[in-house]
């Protein structure tokens, strides 16, 4: 009798847990992306070219790469957030295969000037603005990346270091992005190297902090 009593107080504190949203931590995560695009930008000005609505190629390519490995891991993220059996949502693998064209491409054309004794011109490299462009990033990362984080943690996440990682890689891709509007640089071997360290030290970070923010 004492069994059923206590099972019976037990039942009657539960309450109803609402289902979390997937949708609403993709909203949460690009409202993050738009505000730290926007602060870029009001800080450091827009590209005039993107300004004038006529961006370089380079740009165009660079900033969709950089939004479709940004949209395919938070979509991954939100999925994760919800309990469930098997591996799914995989699909940011893909994403990442076609946002390492830029460094493989900076690699290659790295290697064609040397075999050839091409000179480098000034610009294509320019860590004038490195440290720009990896602070700019990687600040912006860490807010988009601190929301979906908050978010994440009204979820159930089961891999909590797969979590991390894409945490942190969709924080990195937005929050470059989001730097990109400004980055005055147009060479493939700026955006290879520098992009993709923003993006890998991003990935890094959500990895160490993320799981323990999150954990049960």
């Amino acid at each position: 009798m004492t069994s059923r009593i206590d099972i019976e107080a037990l039942a009657a504190d539960l309450k109803p847990v609402q289902r979390i949203k997937p949708e609403l931590g993709l909203a949460v995560t690009m409202i993050a992306s738009v505000f730290a695009s926007f602060a870029i930008i009001n800080t450091y000005g827009l590209r005039p070219d993107i300004l004038e609505g006529m961006p370089q190629p380079l740009v165009t390519i660079r900033s969709g790469l950089l939004l479709l490995l940004g949209m395919a891991t938070a979509i991954s993220v939100t999925a994760a957030a919800l309990p469930s059996v098997g591996r799914t949502g995989d699909g940011w693998l893909w994403a990442l295969a076609a946002a390492l064209l830029l460094p493989v491409s900076a690699l290659v054309a790295w290697l064609y000037h040397s075999a050839a004794n091409l000179p480098f011109a000034p610009g294509d490299v320019d860590f004038r603005y490195a440290k720009w462009c990896l602070q700019l990033s990687i600040g912006s990362a860490l807010l988009i990346g601190g929301a979906l984080t908050v978010w994440l943690r009204t979820g159930a996440p089961i891999s909590l270091n797969r979590a991390g990682w894409l945490v942190g890689i969709a924080g990195g891709s937005f929050g470059t992005f989001s730097y990109s509007l400004h980055c005055p640089s147009n060479s493939i071997f700026y955006v290879g190297l520098f992009y993709t360290m923003a993006v890998a030290a991003s990935a890094c970070i959500g990895r160490l902090i993320v799981p323990r923010l999150i954990r049960w």
